[in-house]
C-alpha cells in the first residue's frame, strides 16, 4: 500500500545540489507524510517523530542511511519542495487507498459536549454529556 506512495514520492523533482546529500528526497518526504499522518506538526515535532520511530522506519522501508533526517533537514527540504506536487501526490494516494464505504459518502458528523454538564472536574477523565449528530446530505435529515 505504501509502495505506491514511495514510488510517487520518488518522482518529485529534487531541487537540492548533489553535494552533501545524505538522504534521498523520497526518504525525507516519506517521514514528513507519515509524521503528519501520525499527528506531528512542525519541524521539531517531525524530528521527534523520526527519532522515536527510527528503527521501524529503517526496517520497514529499507532505508540504509546511517542516520535519519533531522528537523533542520526536514525544514530545508520542505522549504524547497514544490508543495503543490507533494500535496497532489498525497491526495491521489490517499484517495486510491481509502476504503470505499457504501452509503457513507453523504454523511456529515458533528459532536458537541454540553455546557455545564462536567461531573467531577478535578478528575483526569472528563465525564460530561456529549451529543453526536449525523446528517444524511442526500435525504436531508438528521440521524
Amino acid at each position: 500500500m505504501l509502495t505506491s506512495l514511495i514510488e510517487n514520492l520518488k518522482e518529485v523533482k529534487d531541487f537540492r545540489k548533489s553535494q552533501g546529500k545524505r538522504y534521498g528526497l523520497w526518504e525525507v518526504l516519506l517521514v514528513v507524510v507519515l509524521g503528519v499522518m501520525s499527528g506531528y506538526q512542525g519541524y521539531r515535532e517531525l524530528g521527534y517523530f523520526v527519532k522515536a520511530n527510527e528503527v521501524i522506519l529503517k526496517r520497514t522501508f529499507n532505508i540504509y542511511s546511517q542516520e535519519m533526517p533531522s528537523y533542520s533537514t526536514i525544514r530545508r527540504v520542505m522549504r524547497g519542495v514544490d508543495e503543490k506536487d507533494l500535496s497532489k501526490i498525497v491526495k491521489e494516494w490517499s484517495r486510491e487507498n481509502s476504503p470505499k464505504l457504501k452509503g457513507i459518502e453523504g454523511l456529515a458528523i458533528d459532536g458537541k459536549s454540553l455546557r455545564s454538564t462536567v461531573k467531577d472536574p478535578g478528575n483526569q477523565r472528563q465525564n460530561m454529556v456529549i451529543m453526536v449528530s449525523l446528517f444524511n446530505q442526500e435525504k436531508r435529515f438528521i440521524i
